[in-house]
């Protein structure tokens, strides 16, 4: 049975298709339930709002209950898993608003720019582990050069709500290392206008691009944080369910990263962008009051 409704879910998660996968998001098949239903998860990875790769390495997933009960669970070899997704449920053994954080990495990459100015290949190895002296540069343009190195960092935070929810919680930071933080109630997902705010670090994290995707139709809603890390964008979709992922990412943030001199070819004056990327990916839906009967 359980297999089945996993088949189930996934025809639903395939409504869309997309590319090059390197962001982690929940994505929940409902943000209603009773107390006792079990919740699935479905975990994925992606540019847009499919996965199109297991999000691969290590991946942690923390379920927080409007008590403050925690459930915590490491995904692994023994996670169901179909297609490009990964699932985790769990059983909703009180009310209120449950909270899904998620932390994910898969080590560090290093691009390099082999013939500038675009072509170049990927390592999966940070700086420090490459080891420069054995680097076959066979073929490579003599201003080769290291673009960016970086350890990555995704955060993927979702909501769920049973009877008795509390969803002013929804708008409290959780302590991510970048955060996007819903600050209008989330019930109002869908009717127009939605206020967000970025904390890095937990500090408000202005000039930012924060995207917003609505499942279905991946076409990009951009807009960029002000002094006080807020931002909003137009979530309007008059679709009896609607979900919306949000989207911010430090990239070659130097506030974030530093310029170095790393090894390069010999008529490369190019410094490498060296430190954290960190990812942060919030999912909305429309559907955290019970339906009308």
């Amino acid at each position: 049975m359980r297999s089945i409704l996993i088949s189930s879910i996934l025809l639903v998660l395939l409504c869309c298709t997309t590319v090059n996968a390197h962001e982690t998001f929940i994505r929940p098949i409902s943000g209603w339930a009773e107390v006792g239903d079990e919740v699935y998860l479905p975990i994925g990875s992606g540019h847009n709002t499919s996965s199109t790769e297991l999000p691969e390495g290590f991946a942690f997933v923390k379920v927080i209950s409007q008590t403050g009960t925690v459930l915590n669970h490491t995904l692994d070899e023994k996670t169901a898993t179909q297609g490009f997704w990964k699932f985790y449920d769990f059983d909703v053994d009180e009310p209120g608003l449950y909270i899904i954080d998620i932390y994910h990495t898969e080590g560090s990459w290093t691009h390099f720019i082999t013939n500038p100015p675009a072509t170049g290949y990927w390592e999966h190895k940070s700086a420090d582990e490459i080891n420069w002296t054995e680097l076959n540069t066979t073929g490579w343009a003599s201003d080769w050069y290291v673009e960016r190195s970086y350890p990555k960092h995704c955060y993927g935070k979702a909501f769920v709500a049973a009877p008795g929810a509390d969803f002013s919680l929804a708008s409290k930071p959780i302590g991510q290392t970048l955060e996007i933080v819903p600050l209008d109630n989330i019930t109002t997902v869908g009717d127009g206008d939605f206020e967000f705010q970025v904390l890095y670090q937990g500090k408000p994290f202005d000039n930012i691009t924060v995207t917003a995707e609505r499942v279905g139709n991946d076409t990009k809603l951009e807009a960029v944080t002000d002094k006080d890390g807020k931002v909003i964008l137009n979530l309007k979709d008059p679709a009896e369910i609607t979900e919306w992922l949000i989207r911010a990412d430090t990239g070659m943030d130097t506030r974030v990263v530093e310029a170095k001199d790393l090894p390069r070819g010999k008529d490369s004056k190019e410094k490498s962008f060296v430190g954290p990327v960190h990812r942060a990916a919030l999912t909305l839906r429309n559907d955290y009051v019970k339906p009308i009967e």
